[in-house]
């Protein structure tokens, strides 16, 4: 009502305040456009509350899975050190050059491993590294009963980053959950397609070990969704059994 007359002047309306058709027809536009300011500032405070909320959300699941994935290499080391050692020792006794061998290669896992320990992602070459690294010590030990291979189609992709401890576990899972012998070997092939990574292997599952699995599956679903919003890719089709997930090739993403 205050700004009505510089209105009116700026219009060149000529009005007075005994000209009630004008003034209420006034009243009816400022009402609304009043209703529309309040009703837009509702939804952006609500947007806020929303956005705010969904961040504090995120911001949970990061905790979450960094405790979890600091679980996951406490859970690891105790494990794999107890089976090497194992292996060690029958290797030192069946063959001195090929014990000393598999020393080096422990060694300089366990020096990755260390390396990796403090971060949430790493570079795909460097997590394809430590995965190498243990699948050679594997074979070591199970021979001719293990085979493996490794196939970049895009060596640009090396360069971007996917969660720390993300393939090695999945090898690891394979050799954990089959059967397997040199008859029937367990095949793992480790495949860069695009912007996806994948591990697959062959089946011949054991009785037991199905809970560890899924619990370790849902751990780098999550730490996945984290590190490049996206989910993991699993086909298990009773002969091969895969696991893929996106590298996040952006940058801003990392966290």
């Amino acid at each position: 009502m205050l700004l009505w007359p510089f209105f009116a002047y700026m219009a060149n309306i000529v009005w007075s305040f005994y000209d009630i058709e004008l003034i209420m027809t006034f009243l009816m536009e400022a009402f609304f456009i009043a209703f529309l300011v309040l009703l837009l500032q509702d939804f952006a405070i609500l947007r806020l509350a929303k956005t705010q909320t969904e961040l504090e959300n995120s911001k949970l699941q990061l905790r979450t899975a960094e405790a979890e994935n600091l679980l996951l290499k406490q859970q690891i080391h105790p494990h794999f050190l107890f089976n090497s050692l194992n292996t060690l020792k029958a290797l030192y006794k069946k063959d001195l050059a090929l014990g000393e061998h598999y020393l080096i290669q422990l060694a300089g896992f366990l020096r990755a491993a260390v390396t990796l320990n403090d971060s949430m992602v790493t570079t795909l070459q460097e997590e394809l590294d430590f995965c190498q690294n243990y699948l050679e010590m594997q074979k070591m030990r199970f021979g001719e009963a293990l085979e493996w291979n490794i196939k970049i189609n895009d060596p640009n992709m090396l360069k971007f980053s996917v969660p720390t401890f993300s393939l090695q576990p999945l090898a690891e899972n394979a050799i954990k959950h089959n059967r397997f012998t040199k008859q029937q070997p367990l095949k793992i092939k480790i495949e860069q397609k695009e912007q996806y990574i994948s591990v697959s292997n062959t089946m011949n599952l054991k009785q037991s070990g199905e809970t560890s699995l899924k619990s370790g599956l849902a751990n780098l679903a999550e730490r996945c969704f984290i590190c490049s919003g996206n989910e993991i890719i699993i086909n298990n089709d009773g002969v091969t059994f895969s696991v893929s997930f996106k590298i996040n090739t952006d940058e801003n993403h990392n966290y």
